[in-house]
C-alpha cells in the first residue's frame, strides 16, 4: 500500500518539478534586470558595456535590463517559458563570451560557473516547458488531462506554433 501511495505521489510531484526551476531562474533574472534599469545601475552597466566594446552601450544596457526583467516575469508566471529560456541562453552566452569565459570555471575568480548553472536551468525549461503549476497550463487547459506533444501542436498550423512558443 505504501509503495502504491509513493508511486502516485511521485507522479503528481513530477508534474510540478519545473516550479522551483522557474521560481529560481525568474527571481534571479528579474532582480538583475531591475538592478540594470535603476538610474545608477544603468549608468554602471553602460560604462561596463562601453569598456567591453559593446556599443551603443546605453541602448544595449537598456535592452539587456528589459530582457532580464521580461525573462524573469515570464519565468515566474509560467507563460512564454520557452521564449524566456531563449532570452536567458542569449544573455548568459554573451556574459560568458565577453566577461567570464577568460576567467575560467571558478565563480570565485570571476569565472562562468554561475552562468553555466543559469544556462542549464534555462535548457531544462526550454525542453520541458512551464509545467502544470503555470499560467500557461491554467489558460490552455480545456478540461482534459491528455497531453499533446509539441510537434503535434505545431502541425496544427499557426495556432499550434503559437502554442508551442507560449509554453
Amino acid at each position: 500500500m505504501a509503495a502504491a501511495t509513493w508511486t502516485a505521489l511521485d507522479g503528481q510531484l513530477a508534474h510540478h518539478s519545473t516550479l522551483p526551476l522557474r521560481a529560481t531562474l525568474g527571481s534571479v533574472m528579474l532582480y538583475h534586470g531591475v538592478e540594470k534599469l535603476r538610474p545608477s545601475g544603468l549608468e554602471q552597466t553602460s560604462r561596463f558595456f562601453d569598456k567591453l566594446g559593446i556599443r551603443p552601450a546605453r541602448s544595449w544596457a537598456l535592452a539587456t535590463g528589459w530582457t532580464e526583467v521580461g525573462v524573469g516575469v515570464l519565468s515566474l508566471l509560467g507563460i512564454g517559458t520557452r521564449v524566456a529560456a531563449l532570452g536567458v541562453l542569449v544573455t548568459q552566452a554573451m556574459a560568458i563570451a565577453k566577461v567570464h569565459g577568460s576567467n575560467g570555471f571558478d565563480n570565485r575568480e570571476g569565472g562562468y560557473e554561475y552562468n553555466l548553472s543559469l544556462i542549464a536551468t534555462a535548457l531544462g525549461l526550454l525542453l520541458s516547458g512551464p509545467g502544470h503549476l503555470s499560467v500557461h497550463e491554467a489558460v490552455t487547459r480545456r478540461g482534459t488531462s491528455r497531453w499533446t506533444p509539441p510537434w503535434k501542436r505545431a502541425a496544427r498550423g499557426w495556432r499550434g506554433a503559437l502554442s508551442l512558443l507560449t509554453a
